[in-house]
Parts: C-alpha cells; structure tokens; sequence
C-alpha cells in the first residue's frame, strides 16, 4: 500500500530490473495504468532497454518471442476485464519457458475479484513472483491472495522522508 506520488510505477519497474525478470506481466482491471507503465519506463535511462507489449495486440505473441530471442526484458500488458482472449493470454504468457515477474496494479479496483485473480492464481508457477501494488485499500486488493510480505507508505511518512533528503 504505496500512497499516492509514492512512484508505484517506477518502483515496480525498478523491482523488475533487480529481479532480472526477462518477462513482466503488468496486468490491471484499469487499463489506463498500461499507458501511464510505458510512458514513465520510456522516460529513464534504466529502461531504455526493455520491450513494451500489448497483448491486445494481434501479434504480441510474435513480439514477445522477438524481443526474447535477441535477449531484450519485455513488460507486457494485460487487461483483467473479462472477454473471449483473457484466458488464452495467460496461457500463452504463463507457458513460456521462463520465470515471471507479475505486477497487479490498481489492485483493488476489480483485480481483486475471485473471476479476475483466479486465472492468475492458477497460472502462477512455483518460480514467479507476484506484486500486488495499490494506494488504498490494501486488505480489498490482497484478498484473493497469499500474502508473503507487505511494504506500505503513507503521505505522512513520504513528506517526513522528503524533508529528510532536504
């Protein structure tokens, strides 16, 4: 629970560099949050290299394997909103052959619903890791899911660290 002007987005993408996730699967209920993911990672140096993919894409499949095949970290992105392709993306981006690294942002704005994290519960392997990330309501967004550990930051506390770096 990262308040708001925490940097949630920067600090996802900086989680994913550190875990030297090669796929990133950033999936909201809110599909405003896909833009605001690639706007801000395309704005730093430390993001220059990694590959953004809509699976609403017809050949996001085909993207993702070209930007793997020449070694390149892709951050894809997919919409939790129920519809005839969701479960046929998580199939095909929780059965390639490599560790995950997925971000659920905006949690607790539908991603917390049993028919949107369900599917995702179900496709996770026993070497991904997940972030569930929100500004408010971190009980709504985590409880689909367990819980290994919880980072959280109020205005209070960001304004008090702020000063201190003064």
């Amino acid at each position: 629970e990262l308040c708001a002007r925490f940097g949630k987005t920067i600090f996802s993408g900086a989680v994913a560099t550190e875990l030297e996730s090669s796929v990133t699967i950033i999936t909201s209920y809110v599909k405003t949050v896909f833009t605001s993911f690639e706007v801000d990672m395309t704005s730093f140096e430390q993001f220059k290299d990694i590959v953004h993919v809509s699976t609403d894409d017809d050949d996001y499949q085909q993207q993702i394997e070209d930007a793997l095949a020449n070694n390149k970290r892709v951050f894809v992105y997919l919409s939790l909103v129920q519809g005839g392709k969701r479960q046929e993306r998580i199939n095909y981006l929780f059965g390639l052959d490599t560790e995950r690294f997925l971000i659920i942002d905006e949690a607790d704005f539908g991603a917390h619903k049993s028919g949107q994290s369900e599917p995702l519960i179900d496709a996770i392997k026993d070497n991904d890791k997940v972030l569930i990330m929100t500004g408010t309501n971190a009980d709504k967004a985590a409880s689909t899911w367990k819980v290994d550990g919880m980072v959280s930051t109020t205005y209070f506390e960001l304004l008090g660290h702020k000063s201190l770096a003064a």
